[in-house]
């Protein structure tokens, strides 16, 4: 596995450093009504202040292999549970699993906090209709600022970055890869190289845009027995979108597979949305490792020249 950049040392130099970058961190989430906010300390060497596309100043969180060498990039998406946990601002397991995993095959990795900056850990016990963040409004600008930050990185290859998002994230992911996303910025060299997305909700996009096209390769991957966000309307989309001639999205469903599926160590429970619904979630082993094993060949023929 390739060694993550960034890492605490131990001298009294870099501990300062640490300090100063605490301290001004928090000047910023003063000014940004995120003061009361926590982010682990040993965070802020992996901080990283990305311009999104509405003008926000949002946080990511910056991995890369030990090279010079432009490589290629993953921007990662999270859910509507946030990238943060709520007490001590830890990157959550679901997404340094994924970071270690796309790290290993030797990309450059981007986790992108699209919450923190605008004053909220997580939006899931908020109802669909009054959620401040939106997939389909802040999250595809947040996407292009984080491309353009990418491109202008000299250890990125500006040509092959790739999209990914969990649940909300995936939602966000599909309507940014949208052939006409109005948040794709004019003249743009060169758009995201693939997207993909685990366990999306597909009917309030199937409903606002009966001929949506993809802008690039987009691969879904879901769970057969997601009673959250349900398999069958993301399939259907996902077929007639290709059908009208956009880019191909192709589709992997995991039998006896729930939402969250591919966390690495999450009991199978039921939990209350925030429509009311109870539904269940949870680790499937071998839809994980399935997944996992399909997202790094999706990746590696993706970015091959």
């Amino acid at each position: 596995m390739a060694n993550l950049s960034g890492g605490i040392a131990g001298s009294s130099e870099v501990r300062c450093r640490s300090l100063l970058a605490a301290f001004l961190l928090v000047a910023t989430a003063i000014e940004t009504g995120a003061a009361d906010l926590p982010l682990y300390p040993r965070l802020l060497a992996n901080r990283v202040s990305i311009g999104s596309g509405d003008g926000t100043e949002i946080s990511g969180f910056l991995y890369r292999p030990q090279t010079d060498d432009p490589r290629p990039a993953v921007l990662i998406l999270h859910g509507c549970s946030g990238l943060l946990t709520k007490k001590s601002g830890r990157l959550k397991s679901r997404e340094t699993a994924w970071r270690d995993i796309f790290l290993a095959e030797g990309y450059v990795v981007l986790l992108l906090d699209s919450f923190t900056e605008r004053g909220h850990r997580s939006i899931c016990g908020t109802s669909l209709r009054e959620r401040p963040i939106e997939p389909h409004r802040e999250r595809p600008h947040d996407a292009y600022g984080a491309l353009h930050w990418l491109q202008n990185q000299p250890f990125v290859d500006p040509g092959k970055v790739a999209l990914g998002g969990w649940s909300n994230g995936a939602m966000s992911m599909l309507w940014t890869a949208d052939a006409d996303a109005p948040q794709r910025p004019a003249g743009l060299a060169h758009d995201f190289r693939a997207a993909f997305g685990f366990y999306p909700g597909c009917i309030t996009l199937k409903k606002r845009r009966p001929d949506y096209t993809a802008a690039v390769p987009t691969f879904l991957q879901l769970g057969a027995d997601d009673d959250w966000t349900w398999p069958k309307p993301c399939q259907k989309f996902a077929k007639r979108a290709t059908a009208l001639g956009g880019a191909s999205i192709t589709v992997e469903t995991y039998d006896e597979a729930a939402h969250s599926f591919d966390h690495p160590k999450s009991k199978r429970r039921t939990i209350t949305v925030s429509d009311g619904r109870r539904v269940q979630i949870g680790t499937h082993t071998a839809a994980r490792n399935a997944a996992i094993k399909r997202i790094r060949s999706y990746l590696a023929e993706a970015f091959e020249d």
